[in-house]
């Protein structure tokens, strides 16, 4: 049976199942992320950390440069490791013994939204009158929170473009293999909700390009783009994306109208920040520390060098993006990273752009090149100004981690065309990305605690539970629950795989083996070998002004993530 865009795909109880277990396992995954990193633990978590608990305390949000650390942030920052968890003072009690400030905190160059938002977890629990650890895990619990329907998203935006239910439980499940996500995205950082708005745009413009019309999703998307920008720079990319996608997929006069929408809302609700710094500080987003703001000039007779600053690009990004902890000085094996990287950019580039959902991919590939130009762009143009090469970590592309995910899925279903491989393929996945997800856990732990040597001594132990907020009982629970949860994840996602269940027909109905030829192996019935079409280029059997089955309309979106 041909694909037709705008036809829902019902999803069967199996695989509901399946994608639940995801879920709890990366949430819990999450948590233990959360409470695995020592206090400050990662890139930046002691500004984010203050400038939120500066908000809270009613000192605002000035300029950028303005800002500086409380003596008391600093004061928490070396008794970190001095200090048994049980030992720790109230915040309160931090800040009287370590009245005044000291150096600049380079956070108020970002929009305040995250750090508003963190204000206000900290207003909840009262603060002041806690351990200020816990204060500081508050904000990490408030990020796991933002985090955790990610796989979800995912699997639904998969799910809509690929028209197979078992390559989206795979894509979901996939997610495990970056390790870099629920390490950064667990901090105090305002990376987190990027990531998951970042997603959900991704997964609204593939309702919108494989044949959803509804304005209901068409102010979703808005929403969803102008949400985003208000919390990073980042982000930015995602409006002209989205605008794009949608034009590009519309028909008619009234497309221009749709772009308009989805432009106009992020430009009235969230550009006020962006217009103020070009008309204030003349660029997007000025420069934080003072140190940034100096210019160098390259020494008598040299230059910028550009073969270093793109290795220094490559390296840096791989490995950040990835898997590298702590303050980026526990990397992940260079062969692991490599491999990973080499194998992921390499099939989506020869694969991903086949016959079929070209057009799809090329549209959703826009963002990935946004935000690569302006990445590169901005990292160039600091090299030429400070002859430093900096700015430069694989956090700031996590905005990315839907649409890649995405478009990986489009590319591995050209690369691999037999059933038998498919499902050979999305077991190895399945179970690579959570080993990948328990090899990230065993390198931070090393780095942290063990000196980078690979062992585990009752002296480390000792400096986890002094660090974690939870106490070694409560981390302890923690980690079993999470292992528990991931181990179940994994064997559900696999007979989910396995199940002829999982192979579900166009109009919803299961495709089941009766010895006859046609079930199970009547390929031409099962969605999954229905390879994705355009919705926006005519080459698939319906075009973008056929109805759409439960979409774009508010009894369609109570549905809407299970079609």
């Amino acid at each position: 049976m041909p694909t037709e865009p705008g036809t829902a795909v019902r999803s069967s109880r199996r695989e509901r199942l399946s994608i639940t277990a995801i879920v709890l396992a990366f949430v819990a995954v999450l948590v233990l992320w959360a409470s695995l990193q020592p206090l400050f633990g990662s890139p930046d978590e002691i500004a984010h950390w203050d400038a939120a608990v500066q908000l809270a305390m009613g000192q605002g949000w000035p300029d950028p440069t303005h800002l500086k650390l409380l003596s008391a942030t600093r004061a928490g920052q070396a008794e970190g490791l001095g200090f048994l968890q049980v030992d720790r003072p109230t915040l309160e009690a931090l800040l009287a013994s370590a009245p005044g400030n000291g150096a600049t905190n380079q956070m108020t160059q970002h929009p305040p939204t995250w750090y508003a938002m963190a204000a206000g977890v900290l207003h909840l629990i009262g603060y002041m009158h806690l351990r200020w650890d816990l204060d500081l895990y508050a904000m990490r619990l408030m990020n796991v929170a933002v985090l955790g329907t990610l796989p979800l998203v995912v699997w639904a935006a998969v799910r809509r473009v690929t028209r197979s239910p078992r390559t989206a439980l795979v894509a979901a499940a996939s997610l495990f293999l970056i390790p870099q996500v629920g390490f950064i995205g667990t901090s105090a950082t305002n990376d987190t909700p990027v990531i998951i708005l970042g997603a959900v745009v991704v997964w609204l413009v593939c309702r919108i390009v494989t044949g959803d019309r509804g304005w209901v999703t068409l102010v979703a998307l808005a929403v969803a783009a102008s949400a985003a920008v208000s919390f990073k720079a980042t982000a930015l990319p995602l409006v002209p994306f989205a605008v794009v996608a949608v034009v590009i997929a519309g028909q008619g006069r009234s497309r221009w109208l749709r772009g308009a929408v989805v432009l106009v809302v992020p430009v009235l609700a969230t550009s006020w920040w962006w217009v103020r710094n070009v008309l204030v500080f003349h660029t997007l987003q000025p420069a934080g520390l003072p140190q940034s703001i100096r210019t160098e000039q390259f020494a008598p007779g040299e230059g910028p060098d550009v073969g270093g600053f793109v290795n220094t690009e490559w390296n840096r990004v791989t490995n950040s993006f990835w898997g590298q902890y702590g303050l980026l000085q526990y990397p992940s094996s260079p062969i692991v990273i490599a491999a990973l990287s080499v194998v992921a950019i390499g099939v989506v580039l020869v694969w991903g752009f086949r016959s079929g959902a070209r057009r799809t991919a090329w549209l959703l590939a826009l963002l990935p090149l946004f935000t690569l130009a302006a990445g590169l762009q901005n990292n160039w143009s600091t090299y030429l100004r400070t002859t430093t090469i900096g700015g430069i970590q694989g956090r700031y592309y996590f905005v990315l981690v839907g649409v890649l995910t995405v478009l990986s899925a489009i590319a591995w279903r050209r690369f691999v065309r037999d059933e038998d491989d498919r499902r050979r393929l999305g077991r190895t996945v399945v179970v690579v990305a959570a080993l990948m997800t328990v090899y990230g856990w065993s390198v931070a732990y090393r780095g942290y605690y063990e000196g980078f040597h690979l062992k585990v001594t009752t002296l480390g132990l000792r400096l986890l539970a002094g660090q974690t907020p939870l106490g070694p009982v409560g981390f302890g629970l923690v980690a079993v629950v999470a292992l528990f949860l991931l181990a179940v994840a994994v064997a559900v996602t696999l007979a989910a795989l396995r199940s002829p269940e999982a192979r579900t027909t166009l109009d919803g109905s299961d495709v089941r083996g009766h010895g006859d030829g046609h079930g199970i192996r009547g390929r031409s019935r099962t969605v999954e070998d229905a390879e994705p079409t355009d919705a926006t280029s005519g080459t698939g059997p319906a075009t973008a002004s056929r109805p759409v089955t439960g979409d774009g309309t508010a009894q369609g979106w109570t549905t809407a993530l299970w079609s």
